[in-house]
């Protein structure tokens, strides 16, 4: 059996991180031309990356840990690399389990992946895929109680759910911090913590750095992380990195401005200090670099806006989303029109009785689909989901259809075909999250359903779900995706044998469901404090007319309907 880099749980630490593919430069002036490989970070060290909102930092931190595809990314923890090409097709690759154990990882909202019954439980799972004895689960049990700032052992047999978001926030990370890795991967872990959380918090990234382990952490707080840090990593929105120690940014406070961030103040008052002689040694200790300052008062009215490659930077970054959100081409029709053309065309597909018929709504669906533009590619896995169940129960049916080779074929045929006329209306319906808003359809259902300006309360129970149903099925995926990641993260286990693939199905869906629940509660809270069920009626404030295009839209779904109501009669 391999064996693990874990087996002790100092061994790991001092592993190198290598990234690949990635455009970057130091920080040094005059230092100008970029590298693709060969960025290496060194353990012992606390690296903070830098960049605004959407500039890809926490895409990078998931590509790190693998959560996400590579794209072209090659990391690697010491010799271990985290993906490998495939043993048959050697033109894709798959996750290194070996490397996984590398890091730990905490995401924005670490609490979310909280599901054990008690704290100790939680750290009982971080720890489970590296294979300690008795007494290392001990002492990594002790050092995490630690490293959230509680010492009595009482805290283990907590509940994380009952929990306030503080300490949930704290029970997260000590679950992070429990599993004995070389590297800790921390997006915006300050978030939800009070002032003694971030004290702590420091204290314990300090405690990991002089143990020789590696951080990498994303923070909005300059002030807390900039002080903390050995090194900067300040990413453009165009994906390449600026490699610069914090002497650096005090140096050339402008390199924050390079890559759309405003300089804060007590970055350029720390930058004024050190021009006017404060030794660079002192400007991280705030009495010392007060005491050295025999200058004027620093200003606190200065101009804060950047300089103009800033603000042509932030004009660009802006540009950008507005062309990456912008609409599909059924995002310009009243939602009534496509809901009306998705109900026909869907009664049409159900008519459908044989295969010929079936490959005629296939033809039918996948025109729509293209013609308006949607990709299913981020429902690929409910779709492949589906078809894997449908099969699964139609084998399962027509192996006790008959004793013979023939009745058994036939029943197959016979129970795959409604799964699979299903299987179309459900593509066509997974398009409908992706051109329409709730609120929008919600607006629109009002409007039909108007009686002399008011909406009757039934008509707004009925509103009220279909648009619920429409708003939570892209939720779903999203919490869905959410903790397949933090299994990956967490639990280390790429395996597909059957043992692996029913834990995997045991960790992710029952912190999903719990979510579910979670996320139900909040829901009634919402609507119960917004008088939703309190009211026979609702006034309608807007109406909307149609266009030529809608009536087309309805048109051509009941030509569609027509047509292939007459193919399944011929």
């Amino acid at each position: 059996m391999m064996k693990r880099p874990e087996e002790n749980a100092n061994s790991d630490a001092g592993v190198p991180l290598r990234l690949d593919g990635i455009k970057w430069r130091h920080g040094e002036e005059g230092e100008q031309a970029f590298r693709t490989g060969g960025l290496v970070l060194q353990p012992g060290k606390i690296v903070v990356l830098m960049g605004v909102n959407g500039a890809g930092k926490s895409t990078l931190l998931e590509k790190i840990a693998g959560l996400r595809p590579p794209e072209g990314l090659q990391v690697s923890f010491g010799p271990d690399a985290l993906w490998r090409p495939k043993r048959w097709r050697r033109s894709r690759v798959r996750l290194n389990e070996r490397a996984l154990l590398h890091y730990s990882y905490a995401s924005q909202a670490p609490e979310d992946a909280l599901f054990a019954r008690s704290v100790g439980e939680e750290l009982d799972y971080s720890l489970r895929p590296y294979r300690l004895n008795a007494k290392q689960k001990e002492e990594r049990r002790k050092a995490a109680l630690e490293s959230a700032g509680w010492e009595s052992a009482e805290w283990l047999m907590r509940d994380p759910y009952p929990m306030s978001g503080g300490e949930r926030r704290r029970t997260a990370l000590a679950a992070t911090f429990a599993a004995p890795a070389s590297w800790y991967l921390l997006d915006e872990p300050t978030a939800g913590l009070d002032g003694a959380g971030h004290r702590t918090l420091s204290r314990q990234l300090t405690k990991l750095r002089e143990e020789g382990r590696g951080i990498i952490l994303i923070s909005h707080d300059s002030d807390w992380a900039l002080p903390l840090a050995d090194e900067a990593l300040l990413l453009d929105a165009s994906g390449t990195l600026r490699r610069c120690s914090r002497e650096h940014l005090v140096r050339c406070p402008e390199w924050l401005e390079d890559i759309g961030l405003r300089v804060p103040l007590w970055i350029r008052t720390v930058h004024r200090l050190w021009r006017n002689g404060v030794p660079m040694e002192g400007l991280w200790k705030p009495r010392d670099a007060a005491a050295s300052w025999t200058g004027e008062p620093l200003s606190t009215n200065e101009d804060r806006t950047g300089r103009p490659a800033a603000k042509q930077f932030r004009s660009n970054l802006a540009k950008k989303r507005e062309e990456e959100t912008k609409g599909h081409r059924l995002g310009g029709f009243d939602p009534r029109s496509i809901w009306l053309a998705y109900a026909l065309v869907s009664f049409g597909l159900f008519v459908l009785k044989d295969w010929m018929g079936l490959l005629l709504g296939a033809t039918v669906v996948a025109a729509l689909l293209i013609a308006g533009n949607v990709s299913l590619l981020r429902w690929r896995g409910v779709i492949v989901n589906y078809a894997i169940f449908s099969v699964i129960a139609t084998v399962l049916f027509a192996a006790g259809a008959g004793s013979g080779w023939a009745a058994r074929g036939e029943a197959f045929l016979d129970t795959i075909m409604p799964f699979a006329r299903t299987m179309q209306i459900l593509l066509l319906g997974l398009a409908i999250p992706l051109v329409m808003s709730p609120l929008s359809l919600r607006k629109a259902l009002e409007q039909v359903a108007t009686i002399r300006g008011r909406v009757p309360g039934w008509a707004q129970r009925a509103i009220l779900t279909v648009t619920l149903i429409m708003r939570f099925v892209p939720v779903l995926l999203e919490l869905w995706e959410r903790f397949v990641k933090i299994f990956l993260a967490r639990g280390k286990s790429v395996s597909r044998n059957p043992a692996a693939l029913s834990r995997r199905l045991r960790d992710v869906a029952i912190p999903f469901l719990l979510a579910l629940f979670r996320l139900g509660d909040e829901v009634a809270l919402a609507l119960e404090s917004r008088g939703v069920g309190g009211r026979d009626s609702v006034v309608l404030p807007v109406r909307s007319r149609w266009r030529k295009r809608d009536y087309a839209m309805a048109g051509g779904g009941l030509l569609l309907v027509i047509a292939l109501w007459s193919f399944a009669h011929r």
